[in-house]
């Protein structure tokens, strides 16, 4: 049996596995909400108007740690380094080798289904497992997004609240923030930086309105 194992264990430490990368973990999305013309309600926090883009990023996400006979690979999210015609390759940061298997290069899981999970070491031979992973996009901290938005915050008598805010990077830019009354009994149109909407109705939970035109 002994013997059976250490076959095993040459078999799978065998073959040679090239790391590619091609820096395939960042996708830009054009953000341009709502539709023009479209009667919308959202509640007090909601976003009225959003304009921008989004960066999100593939990650592999492991479930549950695999405890391999060479590597441990622990329960965790792995960033996407790059990708071949068969295979996607993703940080291995946090993976754990066993004290006689070699280096750790990658992570590499493999396009077709049912595919391992193989920890892929600076010689190229590679250590495959079955596990609970599934590849996943999430938003990205290290792309080129920007995004400008209306909040709504509510109303006292006949004013309106309304927040402005700017997203630089998936993250808020404070400096840029401004909160803006509006009195309903001016005006149902109310516009911040070019953006501009009907209030159809309005209380302190909720409004409901049409966009005229959205950010330029």
């Amino acid at each position: 049996m002994k013997k059976l194992v250490v076959a095993l264990a040459v078999f799978i430490m065998t073959g040679c596995t090239t790391v590619k990368y091609n820096q395939a973990d960042n996708y830009i999305k054009q953000v341009d909400y709502p539709e023009t013309g479209k009667v919308i309600t959202v509640y007090v926090g909601g976003h009225l108007v959003r304009k921008g883009t989004i960066s999100e990023e593939n990650v592999l996400i492991v479930y549950r740690t695999i405890d391999g006979a060479f590597y441990d690979i622990p329960e965790k999210k792995y960033l996407q380094i790059g990708f071949d015609n068969k295979k996607d390759f993703y940080s291995a940061v946090g993976v754990v080798r066993g004290g006689f298997s070699d280096p750790i290069k990658a992570l590499a899981l493999g396009k077709h289904k049912n595919a391992e999970l193989c920890v892929i070491t600076v010689f190229g031979g590679s250590a495959c497992y079955a596990g609970e992973f599934e590849r996943k996009k999430q938003l990205s901290e290290r792309g080129h997004s920007f995004q400008q938005a209306l909040i709504y915050s509510g109303r006292v008598g006949n004013q309106i609240n309304i927040g402005y805010r700017e997203f630089s990077n998936n993250s808020p830019r404070p400096a840029f923030n401004n909160d803006v009354e509006y009195d309903l009994s001016s005006s149902n149109i109310i516009g911040y930086k070019g953006a501009s909407i009907e209030v159809i109705k309005a209380d302190n939970s909720s409004i409901t309105y049409r966009l005229i035109r959205n950010f330029p």
